[in-house]
């Protein structure tokens, strides 16, 4: 990589930073003013209490986002950066040993975080919906009576509106009845042309009756700027590299009061490459799928793993 390419891209990236922060900023403000807005009309009592909490709770909502997200990109991310320093030098040239939860054994899928933004989203949506139907609710009215295809544009938010609000009730209803699934490593890392072993422990009220299906994937994530119409946009591209596939019958899985204990044993295919993400989420990764969707249970989990080549 020549010296001029070097420098335009270190004048790429530190333009979208700045951009990210300045976008991130306004929301904080926008927020604090919001919410500014809020507190008035809490305490004056201009407008319904309905309206100036909502007001209120959106104010919240962009304040926690803008600022969140400065406060760990300036704030948290240094120490997470020396921390990950102090790891690589305790432990060098074994990269699995660099990720927490990987380091304990112990890989966690949960829905949570969807779900949290879903609703984040469902509010928002919802809110500002409500606002601005009351707010302006005789120009909406003389808008629907002047012509029928305002209806089809109301019909459009409301959609919209209803759409998301039913993925946040499904993945609710998904973290509510399986909660945190637990991958536990056996084998810390799997090379290439072994073996796989670990433990999947799920919030299951009873052992299936229908066998679950592995995948344990190598794939490539490639994050590719285009420029169309004047904006550039960012696009993940996947490519799967290896797979493989293993079955585990019911009477393989521990049934107990806390759930059930999966145990998966697969094969790592030799035509993969080892696990190497770099910070902008480019690179290999290796994922374990554990699912079945038949039975009475439907249930899937992803985890993703630690495979490397093997050290000499």
């Amino acid at each position: 990589m020549t010296e001029s390419s070097v420098k335009s891209r270190s004048l790429r990236e530190w333009r979208g930073l700045t951009l990210v922060v300045a976008i991130f900023g306004g929301l904080g403000v926008i927020g604090l003013l919001t919410l500014n807005a809020g507190i008035r009309q809490v305490v004056s009592g201009e407008t319904s209490l309905l309206i100036a909490l909502v007001v209120l709770t959106l104010g919240l909502v962009f304040t926690a986002i803008g600022f969140g997200f400065l406060y760990i990109r300036f704030l948290k991310k240094p120490i997470w950066d020396a921390q990950k320093a102090k790891q690589e030098a305790r432990y060098p040239g074994q990269p699995w040993m660099l990720r927490k939860d990987w380091a304990a054994r112990r890989v966690v899928h949960s829905n949570l975080g969807t779900m949290l933004l879903l609703w984040v989203w469902n509010f928002g949506w919802w809110g500002g919906l409500a606002l601005i139907g009351t707010v302006n609710r005789e120009k909406i009215l003389a808008a629907l009576a002047e012509s029928s295809w305002n209806y089809a544009l109301l019909a459009i938010f409301v959609g919209a509106g209803l759409i998301g609000l039913r993925f946040a009730l499904g993945v609710t209803w998904n973290v509510w009845r399986f909660g945190k699934t637990v991958l536990t490593l056996d084998t810390l890392p799997a090379f290439m042309g072994g073996r796989f072993r670990g433990t999947v422990e799920a919030r299951l009220a009873e052992r299936p009756s229908a066998p679950f299906v592995v995948e344990l994937v190598c794939e490539r994530l490639q994050w590719v700027e285009r420029r169309t119409g004047g904006k550039t946009e960012s696009r993940l591209e996947t490519e799967k590299l290896a797979r493989a596939e293993a079955k585990i019958s019911p009477s393989q899985m521990i049934a107990s009061r806390g759930g059930v204990r999966i145990p998966v044993e697969i094969e790592v295919p030799v035509a993969g490459h080892e696990y190497a993400i770099d910070e902008r989420g480019n690179g290999v990764r290796w994922v374990l799928n554990v699912h079945t969707q038949s039975g009475d249970t439907p249930f899937s989990c992803t985890f993703e793993v630690p495979v490397y080549g093997r050290r000499s």
